[in-house]
């Protein structure tokens, strides 16, 4: 019976998703029954409760503000043009749309999608892969396939998150995560090879695919293990982008980057460099606050955001009311809120799952169903990961349940932690939010003489049909790839345990 109360937090959530009601009325439902689940089926003493929020609003916090942050920076990096000029040049560059089409899925959306998170990374890929020629569907699916390094989108909160509800190192979470994303990337590899056939000899188009997705597993695995989780995807993702560069100058198709470009990427530079600094100059097991708040990813994105704002090549003197930081600052606000609401109530959850027993009791009942389950386990947060559209909220739901699972069947933490955490990522390219924005832009990049719009009748969309019949072509082709990856991630943690 407590089992059964346990999950329908949970349950209520799936359910209110497919009656297609709004993020922010599903999380603050799952939370409000959650709060009367447990006062009726788990009471548990306040002062226990309040000591295990006080301890975690820290957490809590740090990722709120990391999540605005990432959605401020990605607003002035847009507004100021520094992302059209540092795309730009990367895309002129490209010999050939096969090949700019990869460093866009295995380079430029990965980096974009570490640094602000969001599915922000598909803003940067949909207009060039538009403007290299690709219809309205091609350029939605390529630019969702490019979300790989959502597990170290806005420097990490969902990986955080994970690490903090199961008790487990956040570096070992995130090394053991990008292990587990050679599935996912190779997988996405094998797709753009099958959509891009017609490209040229598929051979090559299967090397330079599988090739990139490799290089950025290596990147990020490298750069887990040698400078941290948080900035595993930014300075990982680098290393196609690089790769793919030398190439092109190999070729003589490298534009030249010029003095635009390099202040364009200051404020990406500033970031980097300042978490770097500040976690070499500090004692990692250190439990102070002030040091956890000197090396967190969510104040370098802070200092990253007055460096795109007020650093070289910004205007000075008076400033347009628009382009003032103070009304930058309100409209990332207005579209930070929901997100934020929606990841503040499953976080919340979570933490109540785990301190008031909800989800231990619901683990032990998974548990029931023996090690089969471990193969189940990674599907379950996909799905989860689907319906919040943000690993980091799918997290928040069911990590504390995958925790307990994992210690009634003497499976190890670690690996369904990080596995569950890889699926839910993944998923996330799927999810409605993220689907819309994706078509929603490839529909009003003016292609060729086409009028920038989102009208029905525009050229744009008479290309693209509709979206009902977009996300009929995109949907199952993602679908199958969450499926296939989710089940090799389920076949790994049951062959592990």
């Amino acid at each position: 019976m407590t089992a059964i109360a346990a999950a329908i937090p949970i349950v209520l959530a799936v359910v209110l998703f497919f009656l297609g009601v709004k993020g922010t009325r599903i999380a603050v439902a799952s939370l409000a029954v959650g709060l009367l689940v447990a006062v009726v089926f788990f009471p548990t003493e306040p002062q226990v409760v309040l000591a295990s929020f006080a301890a975690f609003s820290p957490t809590i916090i740090e990722i709120l503000l990391i999540l605005y942050a990432g959605v401020l920076l990605s607003r002035i990096m847009s507004n100021t043009g520094s992302m059209a000029v540092i795309s730009g040049w990367l895309q002129s560059s490209a010999p050939s749309r096969r090949a700019g089409t990869i460093l866009v899925v295995f380079g430029l959306v990965p980096f974009a999608e570490s640094v602000t998170g969001f599915g922000i990374g598909v803003t940067v890929g949909v207009p060039i892969l538009r403007l290299i020629g690709h219809s309205v569907p091609r350029s939605t699916i390529f630019a969702l396939l490019g979300l790989l390094a959502v597990p170290w989108g806005a420097l990490g909160p969902g990986t955080l998150l994970a690490s903090e509800l199961s008790g487990t190192p956040l570096l070992e979470v995130g090394i053991r995560s990008a292990m587990l994303s050679l599935p996912a990337m190779l997988g996405a590899a094998l797709l753009v090879t099958f959509l891009l056939r017609h490209e040229g000899a598929w051979p090559r188009v299967l090397g330079g695919a599988a090739g990139s997705a490799v290089l950025l597993w290596l990147g990020i695995l490298g750069a887990n293990t040698m400078m941290g989780t948080p900035l595993a995807g930014v300075v990982g993702s680098l290393l196609p982008i690089v790769v793919h560069l030398l190439v092109y100058r190999w070729r003589g198709t490298l534009a030249p980057a010029g003095r635009e470009v390099a202040r364009a990427a200051v404020p990406y530079a500033v970031m980097a460099a300042g978490l770097l600094a500040a976690r070499a100059a500090t004692s990692p097991g250190e439990p102070s606050l002030a040091v956890r708040a000197a090396t967190s990813p969510a104040i370098w994105l802070v200092v990253a955001c007055l460096a795109a704002q007020f650093g070289p090549g910004r205007r000075r003197g008076p400033v347009p009311p628009g382009e003032r930081f103070t009304h930058r600052a309100l409209l990332a606000y207005h579209t930070w809120l929901p997100v934020g609401l929606v990841t503040l109530c499953f976080t919340v959850l979570g933490a109540l799952l785990s301190v008031t027993g909800m989800g231990a009791a619901l683990g032990t009942a998974m548990a029931g169903m023996g090690r089969g389950y471990l193969v189940l386990a990674p599907a379950l947060n996909a799905l989860a990961g689907f319906i919040t559209g943000s690993n980091t909220a799918a997290n928040a739901m069911l990590t504390a349940t995958q925790t307990q699972v994992a210690t009634e069947l003497g499976s190890s933490v670690l690996q369904i932690v990080a596995a569950t955490n890889v699926a839910a990522s993944l998923a996330t390219m799927a999810a409605p939010s993220r689907l819309l924005l994706a078509y929603e832009l490839a529909v009003a990049t003016p292609v060729h003489g086409e009028a920038s719009s989102t009208a029905a009748d525009s050229p744009a969309a008479a290309e693209a049909g509709s979206e009902a019949e977009v996300n009929r072509w995109v949907l199952p082709r993602v679908f199958s790839l969450i499926a296939v990856v989710s089940l090799v991630l389920g076949l790994a943690t049951w062959a592990m345990s």
